[in-house]
């Protein structure tokens, strides 16, 4: 049974290009579970105020998160990893060694939330 809501891979692309505006579909981030884990996908950094410099010099973009197993930590979200543009989101391997564009349209992706 599917409970992904994306229909396509150009929807998901769609709502995190551009300038934010819920009205119109555009957001900052995305809470999601895949496989019994929870994770986030946000615009820019989540804790920290400035945006990181990748090591290839280019300005990290996206941030995606898991969400913490120990809330002693002071944090709701562990960082995986940051990226530079959408595509080298899509690319990442960062949750389970499976590229996010799989994970994002998998049947089983539910989506929590976004804002």
């Amino acid at each position: 049974m599917r409970i992904n809501e994306y229909n396509s891979l150009d929807e998901f692309k769609s709502q995190y290009t551009g300038v934010w505006n819920p009205s119109e579909n555009q957001w900052l981030g995305l809470d999601f579970s895949y496989d019994g884990v929870e994770y986030r996908l946000n615009t820019g950094p989540m804790y920290e105020s400035e945006n990181t410099v990748l090591p290839d010099g280019k300005i990290a973009v996206f941030s995606l998160y898991q969400k913490c197993p120990d809330p002693s930590s002071g944090r709701d979200y562990v960082l995986l990893e940051e990226f530079a543009s959408l595509d080298d989101v899509l690319d990442s391997t960062c949750i389970k060694g499976i590229p996010f564009r799989q994970i994002i349209m998998d049947d089983r992706t539910e989506l929590l939330g976004q804002d």
